[in-house]
């Protein structure tokens, strides 16, 4: 029998200890990526309420261009199906048919519920001319409420409703020390991730 040199022999494979400090990078790198990944996801999935809400804010500014007035509507669809947003899509159907007046509907199922509140409507807000429209889900599934809200307040700025839900917690936003009007803008204080 002979013997190898090492160099010969290290040839064959890898050791364990190096085996081994390639599982714990590949661990630690999943550690930091993971996390990471969700988080994108989440916000992905945010997004959904900023595109609807300036979409609903547009129709809502042309249903009062033509009528005079805006439309309310209930939240939806949590209150028409007794399933509660979460990070899961649900059917928009019944969001269509609540806002179906003022002609606007999500493109395909949704995280989030959606409510309008306008003068004589709901809660909270006097005004007939302006609205907030506002999105309330939980992507990311940890039971907390994220709110986003889309703000119209009337022509000098001093009056605006609240959400139609929350309204204690849903007025609009303060943003470098000026109110922020007619944009989504995520809620302080609600569910962040």
């Amino acid at each position: 029998m002979t013997i190898q040199p090492i160099a010969v022999r290290r040839k064959n494979g890898f050791t364990l200890i190096e085996l081994m400090i390639v599982v714990a990078i590949i661990g630690i790198m999943a550690t930091v990526a993971v996390p990471s990944f969700v988080r994108y996801q989440n916000r992905a999935r945010r997004a959904e309420s900023f595109a609807n809400l300036a979409a609903l804010a547009k129709t809502q500014k042309a249903y009062f261009a033509e009528y005079g007035l805006f439309v309310g509507a209930q939240m939806v669809p949590s209150t028409a199906t007794g399933q509660n947003p979460g990070p899961e899509k649900r059917d928009s159907a019944t969001v269509a048919t609540e806002f179906s007046s003022v002609g606007w509907y999500p493109d395909g199922n949704i995280y989030y519920d959606y409510d309008t509140n306008t003068g004589g409507f709901g809660a909270g807000c006097n005004c007939d001319t302006c609205f907030t429209s506002t999105a309330y889900g939980d992507v990311d599934g940890d039971g907390g409420v994220a709110m986003i809200m889309y703000t119209h307040p009337n022509v000098d700025e001093t009056d605006a409703c609240t959400s139609l839900y929350y309204g204690g917690v849903g007025i609009p936003q303060i943003r470098n020390g000026s109110t922020v009007y007619d944009e989504p803008v995520l809620v302080a204080g609600g569910d962040d991730f």
